[in-house]
């Protein structure tokens, strides 16, 4: 957790040095509304809660927040702007570097965040900061305590290559439950990134349960569904799997698009050397999940 913090806090860096960077580089004031609209994507894109993509969950007060957040980035923009160039202007020297150098950087900054971080799951991270700070006002609440060590989560860890799947869903379906569980996916995910030992169990465990139309399209754990395809890599068995359940899960219950991979994600997964069958499969789940977010775009 704390390198990908680290990872998001260096990519971000790039947002702030475009700006700082083309003013030294001397670009024109025109430049400005271009680093202003990069950072507001940055906003969209990482800070999803305050950005609902649904137009019909934007009120009054999102609105004012949005603004808010904007202006507040593009004063950030121009200061950073205005600094480039004093000093260029002190130092006496321009660097001569393409405009598009510092316009790329800041543009960068969006997918590579979005890339080691999952803003779906930093929620829960804030949610932990929000229960300590209530305890130290506080004493008597209990915050949150789940986090490396989590005796469900070695446990889980622990299962070998051939444990049963359905066993393994049941198993994830006590442990991801509530504020906990958001975190407890986390740190299942961040062990799975690493193939070696594959936890092909676990895995499969894992898409069984994101897939389950049993479990509620409001549930607190979020991102169940995007985290197991991540997961399952370019494995054709647990593709196959995830593509067919998670298509047969969209079809019931539409609500749960916005908890799926983006339909571009689904695409890139499809290779011409898979099985016929699985690329069909592939292919029809993005379909779905495109569909769904055509009709949210329009309202």
């Amino acid at each position: 957790m704390q390198t990908k913090l680290r990872l998001v806090m260096a990519a971000s860096a790039l947002l702030y040095f475009g700006p700082l960077l083309a003013g030294l580089t001397g670009m024109g004031w025109n430049a400005v509304p271009v680093f202003i609209a990069l950072f507001a994507l940055w906003l969209v894109v990482m800070r999803p809660k305050d950005w609902p993509r649904q137009f019909s969950s934007w009120s009054g007060e999102t609105l004012v927040s949005a603004f808010a957040q904007v202006a507040v980035n593009a004063l950030i923009v121009i200061a950073l702007f205005a600094a480039g160039r004093g000093i260029g202007a002190v130092a006496g020297f321009v660097p001569n570097i393409p405009p598009y150098i510092p316009v790329g950087l800041s543009f960068l900054a969006t997918p590579l965040a979005r890339l080691v971080w999952d803003p779906v799951k930093g929620e829960a991270v804030d949610q932990l900061l929000d229960d300590a700070l209530r305890q130290i006002n506080d004493p008597a609440f209990r915050p949150l305590t789940v986090g490396p060590g989590d005796v469900m989560v070695d446990t889980l860890l622990d299962l070998p290559d051939d444990a049963d799947p359905l066993l393994t869903a049941e198993a994830l379906d006590s442990a991801l439950r509530g504020r906990e569980g958001t975190i407890r996916l986390s740190l299942i995910e961040d062990a799975l990134e690493y193939t070696e030992p594959e936890r092909l169990g676990l895995r499969h465990g894992l898409i069984l349960w994101a897939t389950d139309p049993a479990r509620h399209p409001n549930e607190e754990v979020r991102g169940g569904p995007a985290t197991a395809f991540s997961l399952a890599g370019l494995r054709p068995e647990l593709l196959m799997t995830f593509a067919t359940r998670g298509l047969d899960l969209l079809r019931k219950t539409p609500a749960m698009t916005a908890a799926f991979p983006e339909s571009r994600d689904v695409e890139m997964t499809i290779d011409a050397s898979q099985p016929a069958a699985l690329q069909s499969a592939l292919a029809a789940l993005a379909n779905q999940i495109r569909s769904a977010e055509e009709r949210s775009l329009r309202g």
